[in-house]
């Protein structure tokens, strides 16, 4: 079964960006689904005794999203610094600025600006059931959803001995134009089991995608209905008796 609906997401769109300012690159998600928790990461080269970072979210309707106040990080050193972030609860385009000031070991600072631009869309509930009938627990199992012959994204799970699990995954998709699309699900595991087999196909309609015959249907009705209308009076016109004085 699979459902069309905007709510709460932990997962996010796949495609990765990454931008750079001299030593400092940000890498994350460059669209994700609504209300969805996603996360930044900020790199920057071993140049610095020390340096800051600051992330401040923009964006036309930030409704649902966090941090609202600029998030700061001082004095860090080791790793990539993860910069944690809540998508609105609307579609938008969401603004993330970064700005790493660096120390150098004699007192001279440098400034780094990144912008990175995510697309906040929603999203659509693709849902399976998998079912492991054999005497072992399974663990890191993939479960693959492609929407009309093309990648829609992927959920690893694990999977108790002789049970039945169900698994959703939220494709960040957009509003979807009417229309019916074919889901085709695949499991990495071949002792994992789908209803129906390896592969299972199934079907999701987004709108009415026959609403434009409906309208065809409505104007030649009410069209068929005036033409009759037309003609009736015609013909009683012209049956009409003429009386002469």
């Amino acid at each position: 079964m699979i459902a069309l609906m905007v709510g709460s997401a932990f997962t996010v769109g796949s495609f990765a960006a990454t931008n750079s300012s001299g030593p400092v690159s940000v890498t994350g998600p460059s669209s994700v689904a609504i209300n969805s928790t996603f996360n930044y990461s900020v790199s920057v080269q071993h140049i610095f005794s020390n340096y800051s970072i600051a992330m401040i979210l923009s964006g036309y309707n930030l409704t649902g999203a966090s941090p609202i106040s600029p998030e700061y990080r001082t004095d860090i050193r080791a790793g990539p610094t993860i910069l944690n972030v809540t998508a609105p609860s609307v579609a938008t385009t969401l603004y993330l600025f970064f700005q790493v000031v660096g120390n150098m070991p004699d007192g001279a600072r440098y400034t780094y600006n990144v912008t990175s631009k995510v697309l906040v869309k929603q999203f659509t509930v693709l849902k399976t059931s998998i079912k492991n009938p054999s005497q072992f627990s399974l663990s890191s199992i993939n479960v693959t959803f492609n929407v009309d012959g093309k990648y829609a994204g992927s959920k690893i799970v694990n999977i108790s001995a002789n049970s039945t699990q169900n698994v959703s995954y939220e494709w960040v998709s957009g509003v979807l134009p009417a229309g019916i699309y074919t889901v085709n699900v695949y499991v990495s595991n071949s002792l994992v089991k789908l209803q129906n087999g390896n592969i299972y196909t199934f079907q999701i309609q987004s709108g009415n995608p026959f609403v434009i015959y409906i309208y065809i249907g409505i104007i030649a009705f009410f069209g068929i209905i005036i033409a009759v209308l037309i003609i009736a009076s015609y013909y009683a016109r012209k049956r009409r008796p003429k009386w002469k004085k």
